[in-house]
């Protein structure tokens, strides 16, 4: 065998020492992607054990100073919007002992509305507490320094929504014959404007210690809407 000539040399060592990188990126890159390996899950670790300690995977999750106003009521904050989010329940206060605007998350006066992310139960509570399920917004309206009226919009046909006035009437104080006479407005009213539009009102009534008024309305290019508004005590 002849020994390398003076001019291959410096090939062959080139050749060497690119053979001896390629190694170090190699060894390198194997270890960067354990030490990347070992991040993941250390933090897949930590994220595990936070979120298995929260209250939002607990079947009775206990409200923080934060989430709830002192009476229990729901209060309006992202920290207030997360625990009902959680628990599925919207409960305000409607008697003259409920906290103010300002413990509410709400201005002192002004108008907020909440969009849920799932359907919610909501239950306002005065004399005696009305619930509605199923609800997926509503409006908290505030004025004098004091929540002062929520508005609700169910989303329901039309005879379905004849059906919550119909079921809500004995809880609020409607009369069976303030409801025929709301039926019977609502056929007038669409006669009236030849079945373009009608809407009709039935209320206030305030058996529940506030006063609950309902308006269902309508035209020919959206569909019906039911509104009901609660008042509360002054």
């Amino acid at each position: 065998m002849t020994a390398p000539s003076t001019v291959d040399r410096p090939a062959i060592s080139a050749a060497a020492q690119a053979r001896r990188r390629k190694h170090r990126r190699r060894v390198i890159g194997f270890w960067i992607s354990i030490a990347a390996m070992l991040l993941v899950i250390a933090t897949a670790v930590v994220l595990s054990i936070g979120f298995n300690n929260s209250w939002w995977v607990k079947s009775n999750p206990v409200a923080s100073h934060d989430q709830i106003a002192s009476d229990g009521s729901s209060v309006f904050t992202q920290a207030g919007i997360d625990y009902y989010t959680r628990t599925g329940a919207v409960n305000i206060t409607m008697t003259s002992a409920r906290p103010s605007a300002s413990d509410l998350g709400l201005p002192a006066s002004g108008t907020r509305h909440f969009d849920f992310l799932v359907p919610l139960v909501v239950t306002a509570k005065g004399t005696h507490a009305v619930s509605f399920t199923d609800v997926d917004g509503l409006d908290v309206i505030s004025s004098g320094g004091k929540l002062s009226a929520i508005e609700l919009r169910p989303n329901a046909t039309y005879a379905q929504m004849l059906g919550q006035v119909q079921a809500l009437a004995p809880k609020v104080g409607w009369s069976s014959d303030a409801v025929a006479q709301f039926e019977a407005n609502l056929i007038a009213d669409r006669q009236k404007h030849h079945g373009d539009s009608f809407t009709a009102t039935i209320g206030p009534g305030a058996a529940a210690g506030m006063r609950v008024s309902a308006t269902l309305s309508g035209d020919a290019n959206s569909p019906p809407t039911l509104l009901i508004r609660l008042d509360a005590a002054r």
